[in-house]
């Protein structure tokens, strides 16, 4: 799974927007964003206007690599979360599933505890949507025997023919 290009169901995603949109509104946040950890946006809700947000996501997807790699400097242990407070903005960072960022960028409206009391709980509800999503890409594996091809009725010998002595 971690090695798939991820495909989203439309309700799976809109299960995902409906956790940042919850999430948004319990803790006050400016924006809320889910990205993988190469900084690929999945979903936003919220202050988008004169944000740049694939940058923001691939500068938050490459510092959070860095905070894993200290972790692991530093005894071994997974930092799933990261923390950056500013004056006018802040940015938590936490990990799902090994493979996906959850953004929340808030101002002086709400607090950090408050912010990591809620994530908490969107972190476990967007783990059982990518719980979820793992099963429908094991079942379909299943489904085609096995075969990672969209396609797999069509053989070998069916592309040859098709493209001949190319």
């Amino acid at each position: 799974f971690m090695d798939q290009i991820l495909l989203l169901y439309e309700n799976d995603y809109k299960s995902i927007k409906t956790v940042l949109n919850e999430l948004k509104e319990a803790c006050r946040a400016r924006l809320i964003f889910m990205a993988d950890q190469s900084g690929q946006v999945i979903s936003s809700v919220g202050e988008i206007t004169n944000l740049d947000l694939p940058t923001l996501t691939s500068l938050t997807a490459g510092a959070f690599a860095a905070n894993l790699r200290v972790g692991e400097i530093l005894g071994g242990e997974k930092f799933i979360t990261l923390t950056s407070e500013g004056g006018m903005a802040s940015l938590q960072l936490s990990l799902v599933r090994d493979r996906f960022i959850l953004g929340v960028v808030f101002d002086t409206r709400t607090t950090l505890g408050l912010i990591r009391l809620k994530m908490t709980k969107a972190v476990k509800q967007l783990e059982e949507i990518f719980d979820g999503i793992i099963d429908k890409i094991e079942k379909e594996k299943q489904t085609f025997g096995g075969m990672e091809s969209p396609f797999p009725e069509i053989t070998e010998e069916d592309i040859d023919k098709l493209f001949g002595d190319l």
